[in-house]
């Protein structure tokens, strides 16, 4: 075995050793100090650290948290505010890190009670969007959110309920179609905006994806629906990015929003909604809308066919498009649409 290897092996064990026999009374203070050395020379230091720290929260008894829990919730608003101290830095590198720093919270998150983690979750609400604070903390908290939500599946909406208006108001103002203020004030604001809105678009994924309590009240509909739809709009960051972001992120988020609705009453200005991006004047945006409206009839299966009679004048219109890709698929959506629905849709044309 090499010196390399053996080395290794010896920092590992030195870290279980850290992370699971000294008492937090000792630890944490010592974390604390290191961290602001650490913070300094930041790149490859920062995950061995905190995976040190995480390690010692799964550890934690429980008692040991609940007295220990005012001290790392300090500790962690310092942490997190990485990303705000390094916002000119390599967005990719940053995140990396700032990952490091979130697993570590949600290991801490997974352990508290309703009653303990609802104080900490309004705490980092309030520490991303007071009046004064610098933009990239709603890049770090949304990033938290969908984290949370990954974990806490559908114990999260019992939460999520506060980030409604938040996040319908954030997707506007990214949103290039609506305005032409940047949201961060930084050289790489399409970047970061880009990425926001993937935060936010797969958050509400999860909250519509593990939803039991019906969370979609007719009230959130309303307030989510135009700031999804219009995102078909949303050519920020470009061609290739417009095109991931809709397909990776935004067509699953709006087709989940459908069954998460639960409602015809619902579904039918959703659809329509969508349907209206379809006399888009780009291509592009009436392919993304073709592309969303089937998704959603995949969603809903048979359910759908009440929505139909509304669809088909705009597929119609679109089996002319003057754009031989939009033509072209569709078509291919008429036909994956009678799979969905088992049954022919020429009678409807």
């Amino acid at each position: 075995m090499g010196s390399a290897s053996q080395a290794n092996i010896r920092l590992t064990s030195l870290k279980k050793t850290l992370a699971t026999t000294l008492a937090p009374r000792v630890l944490l203070p010592a974390i604390k100090k290191t961290y602001k050395q650490i913070e300094k020379n930041w790149k490859n230091h920062m995950g061995p650290f905190m995976s040190i720290l995480q390690e010692h929260i799964g550890a934690m008894k429980k008692e040991e948290l609940t007295s220990h829990q005012s001290q790392l919730t300090a500790f962690f608003l310092e942490a997190l505010d990485f990303r705000a101290q390094h916002s000119e830095n390599d967005l990719e590198e940053v995140g990396k890190t700032e990952n490091c720093i979130i697993d570590c919270l949600v290991a801490m998150v997974v352990k508290l009670s309703e009653v303990t983690f609802r104080p900490l979750f309004f705490k980092l609400f309030d520490w991303a969007k007071t009046e004064d604070a610098p933009k990239d903390r709603l890049l770090t908290f949304y990033n938290l959110a969908d984290c949370i939500a990954e974990k806490l599946k559908g114990l999260f909406t019992l939460f999520a309920g506060h980030l409604v208006k938040p996040f319908a108001d954030t997707l506007d103002q990214v949103n290039i179609s609506k305005t032409d203020e940047a949201f961060f004030d930084s050289e790489n604001d399409p970047e970061k905006c880009c990425l926001l809105l993937q935060f936010i678009l797969n958050c509400l994924y999860k909250i519509f994806l593990f939803d039991t309590q019906h969370f979609i009240s007719k009230e959130r509909a309303g307030a989510l629906m135009m700031p999804l739809v219009d995102q078909l709009e949303n050519r920020l960051g470009g061609e290739e990015k417009f095109q991931e972001r809709v397909t990776k992120h935004l067509i699953p988020c709006i087709a989940q929003f459908s069954v998460a609705m639960a409602d015809d009453s619902l579904w039918k200005p959703l659809n329509y909604q969508i349907l209206l991006k379809t006399r888009d004047s780009s291509p592009k945006v009436r392919f993304a809308a073709l592309i969303t409206v089937l998704a959603l009839a995949e969603k809903l299966k048979e359910n759908y066919i009440v929505l139909l009679p509304e669809s088909i004048p705009f597929l119609a219109e679109l089996m002319e498009d003057e754009c031989e890709e939009v033509e072209h698929q569709c078509q291919k959506t008429i036909q994956q649409l009678e799979t969905v629905l088992g049954e022919p849709l020429q009678s409807y044309f």
